[in-house]
């Protein structure tokens, strides 16, 4: 064995000092290989909570950010489901707090006659509520960001705008077409009217110039609304769940009314179809000209086909064939059917549905529950089927045909002046009630149909 020394015990020292440096330096090197993979985006930051994990992906540093965005942005389409829910759960809960607190004696706000009208109020206390202070302030210390200014600091951003995008109804129609932001009421949008081709260039010779030709299309928004009473004998534990429904609700009204008046819109004075003509003025399929009431006006350029009482490939192909250039494009064009038409639609063997289509074509056919010529096809509970043969309209007498549309969804465009709006209003003094309301302002408008221009084709006479 060999002798203990002084040099050998220094030269032992040593090699353990160098041992401690190495595993030092390894575990510096470990903590930043960990750093990097939590902030890495591919990942997420999963050592923190959900909640930072969404304030990273959105790009955001506090809650009140964070309820201004729009989860359904095509920016964010890379973001996880279980984010997006988390942002649309705060704003919600920000929304049924402030609720509560006017409900509960604070300021109400307006939705007036005009824009400038419009009023959201400044609410105080808004994380005073027993709701709130149980579940508002708790999921925004989840954030890492305190409460404090008395719930002020919430305002206006507390009536968060409702985007359809974000919340992924079953009302599709509106978000396949265009919407354009109308800076004005009213308000003429440019568009491209004709296209041209390069012409022969010939040397030393003056070329001929094409023009570029524009038209505008004059959108004029209409306010569309709709109210649910808030009850007299609710109380502050059941006022939670009454609100969020509420909410739902008055934003579900809008949807309805927005397809609705899509499809079935005429407000020339006497509707295409009885039942509705019926009804009040403020009827959603009265604030504009839907696809049936143009193609109808269109028919004598070949804008209706007649399906003679039966469901034929030749039928549909007519209807492609009848819209010319704007039929040729299948990713600019849609179906719209109601449920009797689509299981017709079913009976054809070129039809994919989505489990056909595997799940390529199902992210592209999102909405649509199947395709017929490499068309979406949308199922609408607006579409009627409750037609008459002669002409596609609900007339009282016959009511045992139905319609279907095939429109070219890149010449048809919401014109959209307000986003749905929601807030906590009061009702008519003589009632004394409060209401929740919904609104929003758009037009809903196409090039002008006519020999040049087909965008849109109704078939009708298609039996039940």
């Amino acid at each position: 064995m060999a002798a203990v020394t002084k040099e050998s015990l220094a030269e032992d020292l040593k090699k353990f000092e160098d041992r401690v440096v190495a595993a030092e330096k390894k575990v510096t090197e470990l903590e930043t290989e960990k750093a990097n993979w939590i902030s890495n985006p591919v990942y997420g930051n999963r050592s923190t909570s959900d909640e930072q994990r969404a304030l990273k992906a959105f790009g955001c540093s506090s809650p009140a950010q964070l309820i201004k965005v729009n989860t359904g942005a095509p920016i964010f389409k890379h973001v996880a489901p279980e984010l997006k829910s988390i942002v649309k759960n705060l704003k919600t809960t920000v929304d049924v707090s402030r609720w509560i607190a006017q409900w509960k004696g604070q300021p109400l706000d307006r939705i007036g006659k005009t824009e400038d009208q419009d009023y959201t109020a400044a609410v105080k206390g808004v994380e005073d509520s027993y709701y709130a202070k149980n579940t508002l302030v708790p999921m925004i210390k989840a954030f890492g960001t305190g409460v404090a200014s008395g719930g002020l600091e919430w305002i206006p951003t507390g009536i968060s705008s409702n985007f359809i995008a974000e919340y992924e109804l079953d009302f599709v129609l509106q978000q396949r077409f265009r919407t354009v932001t109308m800076p004005t009421n009213p308000w003429k949008q440019p568009v491209k009217k004709d296209v041209n081709k390069a012409r022969k260039a010939t040397e030393n010779t003056s070329m001929t110039a094409n023009s570029w030709g524009t038209t505008t299309i004059d959108f004029n928004a209409v306010k569309l609304a709709s109210y649910q009473e808030i009850p007299e004998e609710l109380q502050e534990d059941s006022a939670p769940d009454f609100l969020a429904g509420a909410k739902e609700e008055v934003i579900l009204e809008q949807y309805r009314a927005v397809e609705a008046a899509a499809i079935n819109g005429d407000d020339d004075g006497t509707h295409i179809d009885s039942d509705t003509q019926a009804l009040g003025a403020d009827v959603a399929e009265k604030v504009w000209k839907g696809l049936r009431r143009q193609s109808i006006a269109n028919s004598a350029n070949g804008a209706t086909v007649d399906f003679g009482a039966a469901f034929t490939k030749t039928q549909l192909r007519t209807m492609r064939a009848r819209m010319k250039k704007f039929g040729v494009n299948p990713a600019n064009l849609m179906w719209i059917c109601g449920p009797a038409v689509y299981t017709q639609f079913l009976a054809l063997d070129e039809i994919l549905t989505v489990d056909k289509a595997g799940p390529a074509a199902a992210t592209i056919l999102k909405g649509a529950t199947a395709s017929y010529m490499g068309i979406p096809l949308i199922q609408s509970q607006y579409m009627r089927e409750d037609l008459n043969a002669t002409a596609g309209v609900y007339d009282g007498l016959v009511s045992n045909k139905a319609g279907l549309i095939l429109v070219n969804t890149s010449r048809w465009y919401f014109g959209q002046r307000r986003a749905i709006q929601v807030k906590m209003m009061q009702d008519l003094p003589k009632d004394d009630r409060t209401l929740l309301a919904s609104y929003q302002r758009l037009d809903f408008k196409g090039h002008t149909q006519g020999a040049n221009e087909v965008s849109v084709v109704y078939g009708f006479n298609i039996p039940l």
